[in-house]
């Protein structure tokens, strides 16, 4: 064996040289790699959603603000939790270490937080603040947001860009040693290409991420359509390039019963028909004349923004064309489905006119939705003042309550045989000093999406208990129960106090309810008025005939009385088919041992209709209008015996 020579010496170095340069470039290429991947889901893609969730709270939230519908609130505040899990995740993690090392980003992110608890404020109905005062602590949060997710973003270039040049240092340090190596020369210079080949993919790949991240950012991952913040960017560029002759359209789309198509088919079809709406969209936008931009604005909300010369845009015939989307099934990838929408849009025809474009038209939406599935309505700017009397109702209704401003007032029930009253019902009125007569239809909605009717259906039925006695005996007192009132648990044990405390015979007092609430849940609530029944207390059933009538509801329970809708009336001047009916529920009347009373009777013609058709009850302004009590006091005192009760009014107590 011949001895181990210093030339087997230098080519074992050079061996362990090359294996060890070999390693470097492995070591290095892994290296690289895992920087690409922590680019890709470190702090950028934790900021990015961060800020991508918050526009979308932001859209959930200034809708809520307009509308405060228990929808939009509900929307809201899910939109709102899923913020402050992101933003949570902000103050941990890499992130956090990214906030420690940017001292400058610090207070901003407190204040951030400081403005995500103002606006937390803003998801209760009952608190005072406007949009005035919370769009701009929503645009103050957006600052911060984007502020704080650019640092990151342009951080992490920085830092990769840091790791590059070392990387790049590295090498050449790599292909000095390999230089040295006159025998390797070959084996260092193939080394070094395929390192350069390396690290041209390497830069490939962070452009691609890159270039990923500014694309996620802008538009929507499930339909690829742009988002809440490309569709500002396009609106800030009209306002910059819009000239006098140009203007732009804006439609705001929302899919009718989206939510039931999630139940059904679950996540993955709503998703899909999603997608296959969105294609559908941006090729009739891409037919459209003028600069179009389709965006994602929420789950089933989206925007078409069409801005081009005034004499070009068809407003009315771009909107049929959205509208005729939905008249056909959509194609999706889990078959054919057909679905409705309600469109609401807006236009702007100057500069001035773009700050609120898109406002107008969810402000135009938010009516179309109102007004009943497939609905297409523009802005009027009646729509603006409509949403400012409701929100200065939702603001005054808690003061209100307190100051007793809400009072009731009573109409006069009738005998139609012996015109005779038998009875009063109880109905709220609302008289404010700046806006006048607020109708109930107005205030009762907002007062049961707040929780408000409660204590509007406590010192209601009080009073109204309270009143009647001061009325002859035979007067019974009508009082409704609200949804939300006979769902609580403690309606029962309201009405037997306050039976107790006023001293009003339970035979005196009688409850009325609505079809709508035995669709929630039948046996609590027949299990309820059954046991207001066991009081003595009678039971009726208001706006019979209309919306969720069922036989099913009235076989239920054992009603003491049906309430024939107002809508019926006029029906029976001119309708034969309403006359049969109304006939027919008379009958059912009698075979359900119930009464039978007519709402709405305006004329003595009608009046005497229905009496001819067997119905016996009745009230209207044929009768009365709804007076305070003072006033019917004042009326039984005038009429005297007109007042009192005849030889068949014994069978009209049962009323």
């Amino acid at each position: 064996m011949r001895p181990f020579s210093s030339w087997h010496l230098t080519i074992l170095c050079t061996l362990l040289i090359t294996l060890f340069v070999f390693w470097t470039f492995f070591y290095v290429y892994n290296n690289e790699d895992r920087n690409i991947r922590s680019l890709e889901y470190d702090t950028v893609w934790s900021a990015t959603n961060g800020r991508t969730e918050f526009y979308k709270f932001s859209n959930s939230l200034t809708r809520f603000l307009y509308s405060r519908t228990q929808s939009d609130l509900d929307d809201a505040r899910i939109k709102f939790e899923i913020l402050l899990g992101r933003i949570d995740t902000w103050n941990s993690g890499s992130f956090k270490d990214f906030l420690n090392e940017t001292p400058e980003l610090i207070p901003v992110f407190s204040a951030l937080r400081a403005d995500l608890d103002y606006l937390a404020r803003a998801l209760f109905p009952s608190s005072q603040e406007t949009p005035e005062e919370v769009l701009p602590v929503l645009a103050r949060a957006s600052k911060k947001i984007d502020l704080i997710s650019g640092t990151s973003y342009q951080s992490s270039i920085e830092r990769f860009a840091n790791e590059r040049q070392k990387f790049r240092e590295r090498l050449m340090n790599e292909k000095r040693i390999v230089m040295g190596l006159l025998v390797l020369a070959m084996c260092l210079l193939a080394i070094v290409m395929r390192q350069n080949l390396i690290l041209s993919r390497a830069n490939e790949k962070i452009a691609g991420v890159a270039n990923q991240l500014a694309h996620m950012a802008k538009h929507d991952a499930l339909t690829a359509l742009p988002n809440r913040t490309l569709l500002d960017e396009y609106l800030n560029q009209a306002r910059r390039e819009m000239t006098l002759n140009e203007m732009v359209l804006a439609v705001a789309l929302d899919l009718d019963g989206f939510k039931a198509i999630n139940d059904t088919l679950g996540h993955a079809g709503g998703d899909a028909l999603l997608v296959s709406l969105a294609r559908k969209l941006q090729k009739t936008a891409d037919s459209l004349p003028g600069r179009n931009l389709v965006a994602r604005v929420g789950g089933d909300e989206f925007f078409l923004l069409s801005w081009g010369q005034k004499n070009r845009l068809r407003i009315d015939e771009t909107v049929a064309r959205l509208a005729g989307i939905f008249e056909v099934p959509l194609e999706t990838s889990i078959g054919s489905l057909l679905v409705g929408a309600s469109i609401g849009y807006a236009v702007a025809e100057g500069t001035r006119e773009l700050d609120f474009v898109t406002l107008n038209a969810d402000l135009a939406l938010t009516e179309a939705k109102a007004r009943g599935r497939g609905t297409s309505i523009r802005f009027a700017s009646q729509m603006r003042s409509q949403l400012e009397r409701r929100l200065q109702i939702e603001r005054e209704l808690p003061v209100a309550l307190q100051r007793r401003t809400i009072q009731p007032n009573y109409q006069l029930q009738y005998n139609l045989v012996t015109g005779q009253p038998v009875g009063v019902e109880a109905l709220a009125r609302w008289f404010h000093e700046e806006i006048g007569q607020v109708s109930p239809n107005e205030f009762i909605p907002i007062a049961e999406a707040s929780g408000d009717v409660i204590e509007l259906g406590q010192f209601m039925l009080k009073t109204a208990c309270r009143d009647v006695q001061r009325l002859p005996g035979h007067i019974r007192v009508a009082v409704n129960l609200s949804m939300v009132q006979l769902l609580n648990d403690d309606v029962f044990d309201l009405v037997e106090t306050t039976l107790r405390e006023t001293g009003l015979p339970p035979r005196r007092l009688k409850l009325e309810v609505t079809e709508s609430i035995f669709m929630h849940n039948v046996e609590t609530v027949s299990s309820v008025l059954t046991n207001m029944q066991n009081l003595g207390v009678a039971i009726s059933l208001d706006d019979f005939g209309t919306g969720y009538s069922a036989l099913g509801y009235l076989n239920n329970f054992k009603w003491d009385e049906l309430k024939i809708d107002r809508s019926f009336v006029n029906a029976c001047e001119v309708s034969s088919k309403a006359l049969n009916i109304v006939s027919v529920i008379q009958s059912l009347a009698e075979k359900m041992n119930a009464n039978l009373l007519v709402e709405g009777l305006e004329t003595s013609e009608q009046v005497t209709i229905f009496r001819n058709l067997g119905c016996r009850y009745g009230q209207g302004f044929h009768y009365s209008r709804a007076m305070p009590i003072e006033d019917v006091c004042a009326w039984f005192s005038r009429n005297g015996d007109r007042a009192g009760v005849k030889a068949d009014i014994g069978s009209a107590a049962g009323l």
